[in-house]
Order: C-alpha cells, then sequence, then structure tokens
C-alpha cells in the first residue's frame, strides 16, 4: 500500500483470485474520494485523467480493470466479467479505507459506473457519465456498421468469408482474436484500431507504423478483452442499465450527463434515454466528440467540481 502522505502514487492490489489490479492514486490522501472508470472495456486508465480533478482538494483513484492496462495477467479472460469487476472496486474502496466516493465514468466506463452504483449504492455519493455506452445490441452493432473504414475488417476474415452483416464482422473478429493466429490476432487488432481511430476523427498513420512489438502486443490485448465483453454485451443489456439507472434514481443519488454533440461511438440518444431513466439527472451537451479532451475535458472538471458533497 503506498504512503498515505503521498500525493501521487502507484500500487498493485491483488485480488482472492491471483489477480493484480493496477492503481494509480493522485492528489491528497485526505480529499475528497473520487473513483475513474476507463472505457474500452481492455483500454487501461491514463494518467493525464487527474486533470480533471483538483490536486488540492480530490483523492482520485484510477484501476485498471481486470487485465486492461498495467493489470496482470494482462489481457487475461479468465473470470473477466462484470460481477468480477464489481467486486474489485469493493475490494479497492475497503483497501483503500474510503466509505462513499463520487465515480467517474466514460463510454464501457459509465455503463460499469451505473452497473456499480445500482448494486452498492452505499458506496456511491455522486455520478458523473460521459459519453455513455449502454450495451445494447444497437449499441454494440454500431461499432462495427458501415462506416468509411468498415472495409478495414473485411481483409483479416478468412479467404472466401463473407461479412454482410455487423454481428458477423463482430463474430468473426472474436474468434480471431481468441483463437487465430499470431499474426491474425495482430492483423485482426490494427484493423479495428484503424477502425475504430477512423470513428474518433484520429489517423494512426506514421505512429501506427512505429508501434513497437510490445506495443502491438498491448493492442491484441486490448481488443480480446472488448470483443469478449462485446459479444455477450458485457453481461449487462440496455434493460438492465435503464433498470439500474431507475434504481439510482430511486435513490437520489446526484448524477451529472455528460455527451458531445458529435459523438459517433456512442449515440447522444443514450444521454436522453438514461435521461427519462434518471429525471431529476442534470444533462449538458458538450460541443465536442467521444474523447474526453478539448470541451469534454473541461465539461468533466466543471461537473466534478459541481458535485461536492459530504462524506
Amino acid at each position: 500500500m503506498p504512503d498515505a502522505t503521498m500525493s501521487s502514487a502507484v500500487f498493485h492490489l491483488r485480488t482472492p483470485d491471483a489477480q493484480r489490479l493496477h492503481v494509480r492514486l493522485s492528489g491528497p490522501a485526505h480529499g475528497e474520494p473520487w473513483l475513474v472508470l476507463h472505457g474500452g472495456p481492455g483500454s487501461g486508465c491514463a494518467a493525464s485523467m487527474a486533470a480533471w480533478f483538483d490536486p488540492q482538494r480530490h483523492r482520485v483513484v484510477m484501476p485498471d480493470q481486470r487485465g486492461a492496462g498495467r493489470s496482470t495477467p494482462a489481457g487475461g479472460l479468465r473470470r473477466n466479467n462484470v460481477g468480477a469487476l464489481l467486486a474489485d472496486l469493493e475490494q479497492l474502496r475497503a483497501a483503500l479505507g474510503i466509505a462513499r466516493w463520487g465515480v467517474v465514468g466514460g463510454s464501457w466506463g459509465a455503463a460499469l459506473a451505473l452497473a456499480y452504483a445500482a448494486r452498492y449504492p452505499h458506496a456511491v455519493a455522486a455520478l458523473v457519465l460521459r459519453g455513455a455506452f449502454l450495451t445494447g445490441r444497437d449499441d454494440v452493432l454500431g461499432l462495427f456498421a458501415p462506416c468509411p473504414g468498415a472495409g478495414l475488417l473485411r481483409r483479416v476474415a478468412p479467404a472466401g468469408e463473407r461479412l454482410p452483416e455487423a454481428r458477423a464482422r463482430l463474430l468473426t473478429v472474436s474468434r480471431l482474436l481468441q483463437s487465430g493466429t499470431a499474426v491474425q490476432k495482430r492483423d485482426t487488432a490494427a484493423a479495428w484500431r484503424r477502425l475504430e481511430l477512423d470513428r474518433l476523427g484520429l489517423r494512426g498513420g506514421e505512429q501506427e507504423r512505429r508501434q513497437s512489438a510490445r506495443e502491438r502486443l498491448a493492442t491484441v490485448r486490448k481488443y480480446r478483452i472488448q470483443a469478449r465483453y462485446l459479444r455477450h454485451r458485457a453481461g449487462l443489456g440496455k434493460p438492465a442499465l435503464l433498470r439500474a439507472a431507475r434504481e439510482i434514481a430511486a435513490q437520489g443519488l446526484p448524477v451529472t450527463l455528460l455527451h458531445g454533440r458529435a459523438d459517433a461511438v456512442c449515440r447522444p440518444a443514450n444521454a436522453l434515454r438514461l435521461r427519462h431513466a434518471m429525471p431529476d439527472a442534470r444533462l449538458a451537451w458538450v460541443d465536442a466528440g467521444h474523447l474526453a479532451d478539448g470541451a469534454m475535458r473541461d465539461a468533466l472538471a466543471d461537473a466534478i467540481r459541481a458535485s461536492a458533497w459530504q462524506r
């Protein structure tokens, strides 16, 4: 466990089933505690997420979920499911001696935050949800629907196989990432990454071509986890998350919803569905896309600052 006086630290939380979760801490140990739930699944937290918070006021806890980021076993699928992720968060809260914390989640992290707050209402003081991914069939298959980069995934399909439907693309990609050859896994993950960058309005370009072998392996591990979760709608599904949202609303938990007007990954309709389930939630539209940069980064900082609560 890190020294309680440190303003920034990293440690590993060992779970009962031998997982090691990489956890980054920022801010004073006596500060208002906030948990950050990263997207993906499989992505991991970035140190830059601490910039959303006041370094003098907030104690920020940024865990990499099972198999994701710097957690080990890297890319592991054994016992990697939502129930285990939620139990990990409770173990982490207890290990840090936190009674209640605010929770910030973006994209997949917003879905996990909803599930966590509904399962452990006593542990959550406030929610800030950005660009929510609701794990419904339309949310999942929309990621594999035709778009300017969709042809990339066809290149990694077995010879002669047709991918006419989004679900067929997902199943093929999932199979290749789980049981394909090393080359198939590498190429599939690279193609998925290019497709994702295209949806985000980004370009890999030279940076992608310069990826090291270690970075390419990390990409495979990330999308291996993501494919597993997407294929099974994360074990949640939209009805379950909307039911969780209604339970959270009934508890009177303060909730802020942030959604980019130009979000091409998680549709703005998701924010409207959540707002309908949680009528007292504050919904703010941001002139941004899906990523937590620029105007969205500023909106996150404002929402967290406005969500002050008494421990």
